[in-house]
């Protein structure tokens, strides 16, 4: 069993995606290719983006620190720590 502090890794996360260039940075928290089930953390600096992709599968979004807005196709989903 792996033990982490999701606060610690976001507030790490959130330094990171704040120096980088694309202004977001990602962190597998659990999985990875080889499983089936596997969790990302991402942060986004302030105004940054992520770029379309694909999806293989059903997501689930925590929003932990400020706000996000989710775009697919024509549906869209503004969530924060509050409404989610």
């Amino acid at each position: 069993m792996q033990k982490s502090s999701l606060t610690t890794l976001a507030r790490h996360q959130l330094d990171t995606a704040r120096t980088a260039s694309s202004g977001h940075s990602a962190h597998t928290v659990y999985g990875g290719h080889e499983h089936v089930l596997r969790q990302t953390m991402i942060a986004l600096r302030s105004g940054s983006s992520l770029s379309e992709h694909e999806n293989p599968g059903e997501a689930t979004v925590h929003v932990l620190q400020g706000r996000v807005v989710l775009a697919a196709a024509d549906d869209f989903w503004e969530g924060s720590r509050e409404t989610c």
